[in-house]
């Protein structure tokens, strides 16, 4: 793979001064580009022992507007990383609308590095690249510009960079890890090779640099910035005139649900609660989920509760009976509405991951990262291809959730239109519940059968063996609150076990 990129190619400084101010004109309109477009820029600096990475940036923070600018570098996993899943270091500095954001090594270093010491074998190696593969995915189709560079030396070229390095210890970031990694070079080789072939695609594609000499490194890696920025721009022009022509083609297949009946239809709701002992096993239920959430936080094992439903459907309620039965210092409730203007100026789940719970903590959801497949899509607030995509974007993202045991449980609260009614009549009737009805309540009650529809095709798509949806009937808010909390408890069981 790298046959090409060891060739030891040089550029002499009287070209590299003559290239240099037309290609960083061009470096600094691309990038203003982004800036008016609203597009994001993740550019990742990868390659051996010596090539340059730390260089580039450099190069690339004063070639660049370094306002718009941000540079960020993975050596030293923090105590707040390490309790949380991996992804969550990286999602939480990728770029705004307008940003660039330059990654030293990015999410391959770490996974590189392990492999080339023969921490991890080949098919974790391999679950990992294609893991990365689908958020780059992910992101390149959300309208983000990824670029992707691989700094390449030859087996000579790498054995005189690495004793440079040696002897300049004091001034370069030279780790023991660094060392052993660079003494191995046909094994990190071997690493990259693999890792560049496996997430290698055509909207995030690996340019291979040969980085013998400066001169030629610097102005190649300005030039594949270029193109990866020009690709994202024509992407852009041609999908907006992709959906200009979607806009006027009827949707046939949404004409075509329009008959099915919701399986939300078949949900039994006649279930109740005998108020003479619904307090009893309430208090029951919240004391023994104390006491398992308390030992799951000793354990490090944390727990993301999602409530979906009808407005009116008792969410709220749903979820104070819940914190009642754990200890606050642990447990957080994050209400989900309108995204302010730094949540729109990021990927949908940015806002999300934002507030993933750390080891042993409780993190509960009042609507969630579902609002992209039901609100956005029903409302046509989102184009159909993105909300389409989600579904896959969804599970890739709770499958990180679930990882090492963590517990993820999903909720939609479902009553009968009648029921939801008489519910919105009588917070207008009562004066301390009239502020939870709003014009907003009244029209999503008239788009029903559309949010039903969304709600089907959301649990056929995303309730998965690891994290299904527990659909709770509650026409009784007493028999839905214990049948909440009766589901937590269990899933605090099966995982201390």
């Amino acid at each position: 793979m790298f046959e090409s990129a060891a060739l030891g190619r040089s550029c002499s400084n009287k070209e590299f001064e003559e290239k240099a101010p037309q290609l960083r004109m061009r470096l600094f309109n691309a990038q203003l580009q982004c800036i008016e477009r609203k597009i994001p820029v993740l550019i990742t600096v990868a390659g051996l022992v010596g090539s340059g990475r730390g260089a580039i940036i450099n190069l690339l923070s004063e070639w660049m507007d370094s306002k718009h600018v941000q540079n960020h570098v993975f050596w030293l996993v923090t105590d707040e990383e390490k309790a949380r899943p991996w992804p969550w270091r990286f999602w939480r500095q990728l770029p705004a609308a307008g940003q660039t954001a330059v990654f030293y090594d990015g999410w391959y270093g770490e996974a590189m590095r392990r492999r080339c010491c023969r921490d991890v074998g080949e098919n974790e190696f391999t679950a990992s690249m294609h893991r990365w593969q689908a958020l780059e995915s992910g992101l390149a189709e959300s309208g983000m510009a990824i670029i992707k560079l691989w700094l390449h030396l030859n087996k000579k070229d790498h054995a005189r960079a690495l004793k440079e390095r040696q002897e300049n210890r004091s001034l370069v970031h030279f780790s023991p890890s660094d060392k052993k990694i660079a003494a191995d070079y046909d094994g990190m080789v071997s690493a990259a090779s693999r890792a560049i072939m496996l997430t290698d695609r055509d909207n995030a594609p690996w340019s291979i640099i040969d980085a013998a000499d400066p001169n030629f490194r610097n102005l190649s890696v300005v030039k594949a910035i270029i193109a990866g920025i020009e690709r994202t721009i024509a992407a852009q022009d041609a999908r907006a005139a992709r959906l200009k022509v979607l806009e006027s083609v009827p949707d046939v297949e949404e004409d075509a649900r329009e008959s099915l009946v919701s399986t939300l239809d078949a949900i039994d709701l006649s279930s109740v609660q005998a108020p003479e002992h619904y307090q009893k096993e309430l208090k029951r239920l919240q004391k023994e989920i104390y006491q398992l959430s308390f030992r799951a936080y000793k354990k490090g094992i944390s727990s993301t509760l999602i409530f979906e439903g009808w407005d009116a459907a008792g969410k709220g309620g749903a979820i104070r009976r819940l914190t009642a039965g754990t200890d606050a210092r642990i447990t957080r409730v994050i209400p989900i509405s309108a995204p302010s203007d730094e949540e729109l100026a990021h990927h949908y789940l940015w806002r999300f991951w934002r507030h993933i719970p750390r080891a042993g903590f409780i993190t509960i959801y009042d609507r969630s990262w579902y609002g992209r497949v039901l609100v956005e899509r029903v409302e046509k607030l989102t184009p159909k291809e993105d909300w389409a995509r989600a579904y896959a974007e969804i599970n890739h993202f709770e499958h990180q959730l679930t990882s090492k045991g963590n517990i993820l449980l999903k909720f939609w609260l479902h009553i009968s239109p009648e029921e939801q009614l008489r519910r919105f009549r009588e917070r207008e009737a009562i004066p301390w519940k009239r502020y939870k009805i709003t014009d907003e309540d009244w029209r999503n009650r008239d788009k029903w059968p559309e949010y039903a529809r969304a709600a089907d095709e959301m649990f056929l798509r995303t309730s998965t063996e690891e994290a299904p949806w527990h659909v709770i009937p509650a026409e009784n808010k007493k028999h839905a609150r214990l049948m909440v909390l009766r589901i937590y408890r269990d899933a605090l069981k099966r995982a201390l076990r």
